[in-house]
């Protein structure tokens, strides 16, 4: 493959043809290779059919798109961006006095999600189902959705 320290300072002007040509072959190589390989994977899983027929037809259109780009409304856009944002405050100031969640805490804090979640007597008291680097409870947002899943499945067990 034709492959250069720095593609910003490499002076494309002067790269002899050989090289260039050699690169170029190699990039063909591989890509080939790369959709033999798909193609192989597709047939396996039965969606070949499925991708000749209709996937590989509607690339020219997403490609238009892509090209055309999207019309958007700037005031509309910030219109549904304070509706949002006065949706989750509402939502967040619901939380407050529940489960263990104080006015003082910041639900933005990963010390405070910590405690309300896991540590504080009165709190959810939960399981963390993962830790840091650092070996401390986890609140990523992979976290937080393997806990909700948790929680809903619990709840659905219970009502269910």
């Amino acid at each position: 493959m034709l492959t250069v320290e720095n593609p910003r300072t490499f002076d494309w002007g002067s790269i002899s043809l050989h090289d260039c040509c050699e690169g170029n072959a190699f990039d063909v190589h591989f890509t080939l290779k790369l959709f033999d390989l798909l193609e192989e994977k597709l047939e396996v899983l039965g969606m070949l059919d499925m991708f000749e027929k209709v996937i590989s037809k509607s690339l020219p259109l997403f490609a238009q798109m892509e090209y055309d780009g999207l019309d958007v409304d700037p005031e509309r856009l910030e219109t549904l961006g304070q509706e949002i944002l006065s949706k989750n405050l509402e939502l967040e100031d619901g939380l407050y006095g529940k489960c263990g969640v104080q006015t003082t805490d910041n639900l933005s804090s990963n010390k405070n999600l910590i405690e309300i979640l896991y540590t504080r007597e009165g709190g959810l008291e939960l399981y963390p189902p993962d830790k840091t680097k650092k070996d401390a409870p986890s609140v990523s947002a992979p976290t937080l959705k393997v806990l909700l899943e948790q929680i809903s499945a619990e709840l659905g067990r219970r009502h269910g």
